[in-house]
């Protein structure tokens, strides 16, 4: 965990600047562990200051980010120890952490190392089997407050109060979900859950029911009707199941198929192509007029028609209610850092009778997979652009804060310290999450 106390800090991740300026020529962390003594509020008791001014502001955000990059750290980690110790792999990250004098950043990232080559060995110890597991993703998403980024920006300003913009204009429109009232637009996405299915024409992340046509990818999982050829299990209408390979199957294809695959009511798959029919997590539409998300699933990025109880996944725009740029970077980032954030649903679905070492896999992945995934796909990058965007401003603040009192230039370096370093930290974290979401064929980090 990266519990903060600058007495421990690493000049290496200090940014150029005053800060560092004051660290190095004052023999490191005895100068910095004074500044901690001038301002033992951060992280933990921030909102007990009165700083006034951009400092405030910047001084919660990076209290905010220390917080959840030891949070975010902690959860991975324990998902990736989870997953070594379900697959009985040796424990060789300990030795690497805190407790040996080495740091949680190399304990994670050899934790989820182990993690992800576990994985990827037991999916391909059997030719082929890669290829008939697929890794289902339901939910998993994270809404930003527009009114948290305009009560920050208040503080900085002189009235002390700030309206914010609706969520709708506060929100880049590709980040903008809700209940859509027309068509959810080509290249959007309809949002289901495990609870809730979404129609989809196109590029389903759970399971789909309905059918399923090969894409990219020369076969698709099936279960069900195979229109070509089956390479898998084929049982005949009232028969026995028997293998094939790369055979007409009259009965149920259970393994993969060269050609369209209409899934059996009542047993939905992970399609690794084009579905047509619902999803039980999210669906990239390609069908170019567009799908209808019906019922209680939402469509983000792009809905033709009105959109009810909107939402914002990614960043929101400043409310511009300061003249300040640092205050509004250092707002928007809390607002993003203290984002409302639902984990997702996992599971790895496998064509065909499983072994018990494939079983074991997909519980410990059910089980474990949802914070990882967290970190990948939703809050990781989030928290991740905060921290790009606090390293930018902080050595601006605190320039500025040596003009308004001690106390406020004290508490800006410390944060100024603390966001560099839990900035790094987190990037660690999403990077180690990456590779074991990558080994289970999951998602991949966004571009930033």
């Amino acid at each position: 965990m990266m519990n903060f106390r600058v007495s421990k800090c690493r000049p290496a991740l200090l940014l150029a600047g005053s800060v560092a300026g004051v660290v190095l020529s004052s023999g490191g962390c005895n100068i910095a562990q004074s500044l901690t003594e001038n301002c033992t509020q951060f992280p933990g008791m921030v909102d007990t200051l009165s700083l006034g001014g951009d400092a405030q502001a910047f001084v919660q955000a990076a209290a905010d980010i220390v917080n959840i990059a030891d949070s975010m750290e902690s959860a991975v980690l324990t998902a990736c120890e989870n997953i070594d110790g379900n697959l009985k792999v040796t424990d060789t990250w300990t030795a690497m952490g805190p407790s040996n004098g080495g740091t949680t950043d190399a304990e994670v990232t050899e934790a989820c190392g182990k993690a992800s080559a576990a994985i990827s060995a037991l999916l391909q110890a059997d030719a082929g089997a890669q290829a008939e597991c697929g890794l289902a993703v339901s939910g998993g998403q994270c809404d930003v407050s527009a009114m948290a980024e305009a009560t920050c920006e208040g503080q900085c300003s002189a009235s002390g109060s700030c309206t914010p913009p609706s969520v709708t204009a506060s929100c880049q429109p590709g980040d903008l979900s809700g209940q859509c009232s027309g068509m959810c637009e080509a290249n959007a996405t309809c949002e289901g859950s495990a609870t809730v299915e979404a129609q989809c024409s196109g590029t389903c992340e759970a399971s789909c029911t309905g059918s399923c046509t090969p894409g990219t990818a020369p076969t698709v999982n099936c279960e069900g009707t195979c229109m070509g050829q089956c390479t898998g299990s084929c049982t005949a209408t009232g028969g026995t199941a028997m293998m094939v390979s790369s055979a007409m199957c009259t009965g149920t294809c259970s393994g993969r198929c060269d050609a369209e695959c209409d899934y059996t009511p009542g047993t939905p798959a992970h399609c690794d192509g084009t579905c047509q029919g619902t999803c039980n997590g999210n669906c990239t539409i390609t069908a170019q007029s567009g799908v209808m998300c019906s019922g209680m699933a939402t469509c983000r990025g792009g809905c033709m028609g009105t959109v009810t109880a909107p939402k914002c996944e990614g960043q929101v725009k400043p409310a511009m209610c300061s003249g300040s740029a640092n205050c509004q970077a250092a707002c928007q980032s809390h607002a993003s850092l203290t984002a409302s954030c639902t984990p997702p649903t996992v599971q790895l679905e496998c064509a065909g009778s499983a072994s018990a070492s494939f079983t074991t896999l997909a519980m410990t992945l059910q089980a474990n997979l949802p914070p990882i995934l967290t970190a990948v796909q939703t809050q990781g990058p989030l928290v991740a652009q905060a921290g790009m965007t606090l390293s930018t401003t902080g050595q601006a603040v605190v320039d500025a804060a040596g003009s308004e009192s001690a106390q406020a230039l004290a508490c800006a370096r410390v944060a100024f310290t603390g966001a560099t370093n839990a900035s790094a930290s987190i990037n660690v974290t999403v990077q180690a999450s990456a590779s074991v979401s990558a080994s289970a064929g999951g998602p991949a980090p966004p571009s930033m």
